[in-house]
């Protein structure tokens, strides 16, 4: 049982002393020139992808004292550079080495990193801490079951840092190993996926979030009761993705990310799109159900929010076949109605499947059809 604080939350701590320093940058020099350092938090604006693509454009996001470049995809195709300098790396290190503690690795453990180390961030987000935490690291890169396999033996590797779906096609083929750090995939907000993977590979799984833009942000504890946010790296909020507001605790929307220490690039109020909860607790933030959707495509549905993406989630709990699906939304006699058709065999118990879906997502779907020869995919809004 988690002990777990009822009130919402603030802005971090240093507002003042965080909010001067970020003046000084051309990134947010424009942006905050009208905030004064004793503004409220909800005051002071969001960071998006694409302002950072303009800034790009502009030269505002260049450090001087940046020793590492990293490469990120942005909207509309392209990639952004994400700087760092050598005390970046290592603050990055500290606070995931700490977490990565807490999961469970100890120094001098083997581990394999089964992310890529070329053009994009990938495996370096989770090279930091490693190092600092001591341990053996393999930047092995992604692919390559059978060589993967052998490395794992050879070596006895203790733990593996990859996408749920890679561990689990190793587990299959083979390797068993005592610890997963799972990435760049959603797990624990899959319905039982995390038991597959850990079947697969006859050890424990524990879920980690990260972003190219921000690094490690949230990682289980050996606990598995939900990601614990590296709270002396990053501040955490989510807020309504329509109004901009924060949320209460314990509610879901889009995970808001800033940087409190980082000197080259950092992140104010950047929203990341991602759908999540937050969770005060006594020892910390945590991500009680992991990352669960993107706010991308977001409908108003009977007065409730529903996020496609979101959905897509739930089906691929219930072992329906999410890439195969068509959600509808239309409205007749001025009542919106729900439509959702999903390839999947054999048919599942489809009063609890209804059930289901109306506690998930607080709206009723007025048609759920499961066809094995279903083949649309995607999201239609007849609404007129």
């Amino acid at each position: 049982m988690t002990n777990t604080l009822p009130s919402p939350r603030s802005s971090p701590k240093g507002l003042s002393a965080l909010l001067s320093r970020l003046r000084g940058l051309p990134l947010y020099r424009g942006a905050l020139q009208d905030i004064p350092d004793s503004a409220d938090w909800t005051a002071v604006p969001f960071l998006t992808r694409e302002q950072l693509t303009v800034a790009f454009e502009a030269g505002e996001l260049l450090h001087p004292d940046a020793v590492r470049v990293h490469l990120t995809p942005h909207p509309g195709g392209g990639w952004l550079p994400e700087y760092a300098t050598r005390a970046d790396i290592e603050a990055h290190g500290r606070a995931s080495a700490q977490a990565f503690a807490r999961a469970g690795i100890q120094s001098g453990d083997h581990v394999q990193v089964a992310f890529g180390y070329h053009r994009f961030a990938g495996g370096w987000l989770m090279q930091d801490g490693l190092e600092a935490l001591g341990a053996k690291t393999i930047p092995f890169g992604p692919g390559e079951t059978e060589a993967q396999l052998d490395t794992l033996r050879r070596l006895n590797v203790r733990v593996l840092v990859s996408a749920p779906s890679f561990a689990q096609k190793l587990g299959e083929a083979g390797a068993q190993v005592d610890l997963l750090i799972a990435a760049g995939e959603p797990m624990s907000s899959i319905e039982g996926r995390r038991e597959r993977v850990q079947s697969a590979l006859g050890g424990t799984a524990l879920d980690c979030y990260a972003t190219s833009e921000a690094g490690l942000i949230a990682l289980e504890t050996s606990a598995q009761d939900g990601m614990k946010v590296l709270d002396d790296w990053v501040y955490v909020e989510v807020i309504d993705p329509e109004s901009g507001q924060p949320v209460e605790d314990g509610a879901r929307g889009e995970l808001v990310v800033t940087h409190l220490s980082k000197q080259a690039m950092p992140l104010l109020r950047f929203r990341t799109g991602d759908l999540t909860r937050l969770e005060q607790r006594t020892d910390g933030t945590y991500l009680p159900g992991g990352v669960f959707g993107h706010v991308g495509g977001m409908l108003k549905v009977k007065g409730v929010k529903l996020f496609p993406r979101e959905v897509a989630f739930w089906l691929a709990g219930h072992g329906l076949d999410h890439l195969q699906h068509t959600l509808r939304i239309s409205t007749s006699g001025g009542t919106d109605r729900v439509h959702l058709s999903v390839r999947g065999d054999p048919r599942p118990d489809m009063a609890a499947l209804q059930t289901d879906f109306q506690k998930r997502f607080a709206i009723r779907a007025d048609e759920l059809v499961v066809d094995p020869g279903h083949e649309g995919q995607g999201v239609q809004d007849e609404r007129h």
